[in-house]
């Protein structure tokens, strides 16, 4: 057998191999896409704290306790689809400066979202560096909010981010 032709057969099975382990990662995504990427980002930003959805729509439903400020840090694209009430968008690449104009009060309770959690991660970690001690990254973002029946606003889709984020999503909730 020449040298040209010895590539060709372990070349097609690591392509089956992958091809096989692309295919079995899609149809697992669905079931255990977000509660996999929950439990990441979660280990991901051990030093920022964290509230689920069934928590934040409990705290936001106490009219005695003070309510935090909502931080929708998605596109502005996947904010108009819908966005938790009241929240605010906030632009990912939001400078230091333009941050501490916006948040005023270091102590004020601030939850930070996106889609899944990861963008909003990032920038709970960024305001913590800012000086704000009362900062939260919501668990599963606005993907387990809406999932667990929370209200939306704006509308009752959710934009799914990308295709990732469509296999994430039940199809009631994903937005065209």
């Amino acid at each position: 057998m020449s040298n040209k032709r010895k590539w060709k057969r372990p070349a097609l099975i690591a392509a089956g191999m992958v091809a096989v382990g692309a295919i079995g990662f899609w149809v697992w995504l669905p079931a255990n896409g977000l509660p996999t990427a929950q439990r990441f980002i979660r280990w991901q930003f051990e030093d920022v704290l964290h509230i689920n959805p069934t928590n934040l729509a409990e705290w936001l439903a106490h009219t005695n306790r003070t309510s935090p400020v909502l931080l929708d840090i998605r596109r502005e694209d996947e904010f108009s689809v819908s966005h938790l009430p009241n929240a605010e968008r906030v632009a990912p690449d939001a400078t230091d400066e333009e941050l501490k104009e916006f948040l005023t009060d270091s102590d004020q309770p601030i939850v930070v979202y996106c889609a899944v959690g990861y963008r909003s991660g990032k920038m709970a970690r960024r305001i913590q560096g800012l000086g704000h001690t009362n900062v939260y990254n919501l668990e599963g973002a606005i993907f387990a909010w809406a999932t667990e029946g929370n209200a939306l606003e704006g509308g009752d889709k959710v934009h799914p981010y990308s295709a990732f984020g469509r296999r994430m999503l039940a199809d009631k909730l994903e937005a065209d």
